[in-house]
Formats: structure tokens, sequence, C-alpha cells
């Protein structure tokens, strides 16, 4: 090509409508994965970790540890429960209407599952009992790992 046909030929410039685009929709992907992942966020902790910091997971999923008290536990019906559950001196309130299963009795580690709430009662949706025995081997029980581990 001649000096004069490479200057005829017009300059290309930078595609600015696609790089506006491009942000537009990687911004709207972003913020579509971030609210959802928010809505989806489950905390897991212990009975004094949640009592401590209460108002922060009011109205959020929540998983809560720690032990049945002794002496707590009462069944009515076939589904409804009501028992104590504490960790380090601490205790909360917890009501379950459902089927339990065999390993739940008082002295049992348990985790319950509900929305946090100022309620005297934490309302539990599900409900996980461990057998205590089943892990006196094999190390700390979980319990005590996930407080080991704990950053609060």
């Amino acid at each position: 090509m001649s000096q004069e046909n490479k200057n005829t030929l017009p300059k290309r410039g930078v595609p600015w409508g696609w790089i506006v685009t491009g942000l537009l929709v990687a911004t709207g992907i972003t913020l579509i994965l971030s609210n959802n992942s928010e809505s989806n966020v489950q905390y897991y902790m212990t009975v004094s970790e949640y009592l401590e910091r209460q108002e922060r997971y009011q109205g959020k999923r929540i998983k809560i540890a720690g032990i049945v008290k002794a002496k707590t536990l009462k069944k009515s019906g076939t589904t409804q429960y009501d028992f104590v559950v504490e960790d380090l001196g601490k205790e909360i309130e917890v009501s379950f209407n459902g089927l339990a299963p065999d390993t739940f009795k008082e002295g049992a580690e348990v985790v319950v599952d509900g929305k946090g709430s100022f309620e005297k009662v934490f309302l539990a949706e599900t409900l996980m009992a461990k057998c205590a025995s089943k892990y006196k081997e094999g190390g700390l029980p979980p319990l005590e790992q996930m407080r080991k581990n704990s950053r609060i």
C-alpha cells in the first residue's frame, strides 16, 4: 500500500460503547450475585456467641449449637419439644415442632436452626442432635472444636 492509501483509511478508536456495555453487564451480575448470596448466608455459632451479639442476627437465618440442659426437656404431643440449650453458662430457651432424631435427649449436643430474634424463646425450624459417645475417641467433640476455631 502506498503512503497515500494509509492516510485515507479511517483511524480506529477505542470501542467505548462495548467497554461501557461490558462494565454495565458486569456490575449488574455482581449486584444480583451479592444480593442473592447475602440472603442465603447462614450463621453458625454457640449459644454464648449468639447471646453476646444477638441484635446483629435479627431476622437472619442462624444455627445455634449447645447442650440440652438437664431437666428442661418437655414434650407436648408427638412433635412439640421445649427445652433449654446451654453453653459456657449461657442459656437460651428453644421451641421446636417437628420430628426429633433418636439421639435427641437431655445432655446431648444439639444444633438448632431458625431466625434470630429478641423473643424470649428461639423458634427452631430444624433440630440436629449428636451422640456424644461417637466423638470421645476422635479428639475434641464438634462443639469444643468449633469453639476452639472461633474468631468471636
